[in-house]
């Protein structure tokens, strides 16, 4: 496949973050912009065609079947969850290659639906991925390297916080009579959890390549009367390796962490900006991580004290960055053109919402869930 011609379905968002790429790989040619509002798929139609490549400009319009014309290849759909299976099916359907946005759907039944259809379409020659953007960063591929050298030694625990206020204002925006799909349980599959945990549990999981056995878990929504879903969710995974993650999310404040801890060593990754290392390991040099190995694994010499660390500043690339070797959008396409594998697949991602699954009934039930 020399030029893909791509049909870009959603255009608000976070996919306003990655159109460049699409814009600027020059096998790449994007022949129609899908949103439900017009004006939405206007605007991406008019960044799409402001390119030195002498592109031209795709269409804008609200139809999705525009999306499943013949001269389309790929469809890459960034549409609220509860629309990703009838969206999906219908382009495989239509003989197209499909990159969904994570997660895979609003809820398990659906998501299991994507994947056998996805299975289906591969024998056809169809090829499908999962977009999740924290693949973009070369810091998460250097940790996963980290691991398989035992620089960390056994992984005790690992911990992610995310959490933004973007409840907060769709709850707002709901109380003052605006529909945001974010607000519905039926189409968003939950609150904070779904839409933000995804990212840590498939990380953890290719990280350590373990997976979640069991799982307990408390959710609530404290600030959001606007929003069906939670805005505070707090989770316990077990991984099959025995090691614990806790996953810490939220739509009514704001920070983000990102810390491994092993018996040799640590990482913490604090506000995408600030990351300490310490191990017992010795030097490890890879994309971002450039560790000196001066660890003396000390502990605190007193409460609130701090141990010595190895403090760098780590800045993940824009999502639109396509130079960056890890830009999952460029490697998805050259994967493509070339015949190659995804790096993610769209079964891999039905995995992650059994978790989300059982975060939820354990939340619900107040009991540990076994997987």
């Amino acid at each position: 496949m020399n030029t893909i011609n791509v049909a870009f379905v959603g255009c608000g968002g976070i996919a306003d973050h990655y159109l460049s790429v699409y814009r600027d790989l020059n096998f790449v040619e994007m022949v129609s912009c899908v949103d439900a509002s017009l004006e939405r798929a206007e605007l991406a139609a008019a960044k799409l065609a402001d390119n030195s490549l002498g592109k031209p400009k795709p269409r804008a319009t609200t139809e999705f079947s525009d999306a499943l014309k013949a001269e389309v290849d790929l469809v890459v759909i960034n549409t609220p969850n509860h629309l990703h299976r009838e969206q999906t099916l219908a382009a495989f359907e239509a003989g197209k290659h499909v990159l969904l946005q994570k997660p895979v759907a609003a809820n398990l039944a659906d998501a299991e639906a994507i994947a056998f259809a996805a299975e289906q379409a591969k024998q056809r020659g169809l090829v499908s991925g999962l977009y999740l953007s924290y693949f973009d960063q070369p810091l998460m591929h250097d940790l996963k390297a980290m691991i398989e050298a035992d620089w960390f030694g056994d992984i005790a625990h690992l911990y992610a916080r995310l959490m933004h206020r973007g409840g907060l204002a769709v709850s707002q925006q709901v109380l003052s009579g605006q529909a945001n799909w974010r607000a519905s349980l039926a189409e968003t599959g939950g609150g904070c959890f779904i839409q933000l945990a995804v990212h840590y549990v498939h990380l953890f999981k290719w990280m350590m390549n373990a997976r979640v056995v069991r799982v307990i878990a408390m959710a609530k929504n404290q600030h959001c009367p606007g929003i069906e879903g939670e805005d505070l969710a707090c989770a316990i995974l077990e991984f099959s390796n025995g090691a614990l993650a806790t996953i810490d999310m939220a739509w009514n404040t704001a920070g983000e962490q990102l810390s491994v801890h092993g018996t040799r060593g640590a990482c913490e990754y604090i506000s995408n900006q600030t990351l300490m290392l310490d191990s017992l390991a010795g030097a490890f040099d890879g994309h971002v991580v450039h560790y000196t190995g001066q660890s003396s694994q000390a502990s605190p010499a007193a409460p609130g004290a701090a141990a010595t660390q190895q403090l760098s500043t780590v800045i993940a690339p824009p999502l639109g960055d396509r130079k960056n070797p890890f830009n999952q959008h460029r490697l998805f396409l050259e994967a493509l053109r070339d015949g190659g594998e995804p790096f993610v697949s769209i079964a891999s991602g039905v995995d992650d919402l059994r978790v989300v699954a059982a975060v939820y009934e354990s939340a619900r039930t107040g009991q540990a869930i076994q997987l």
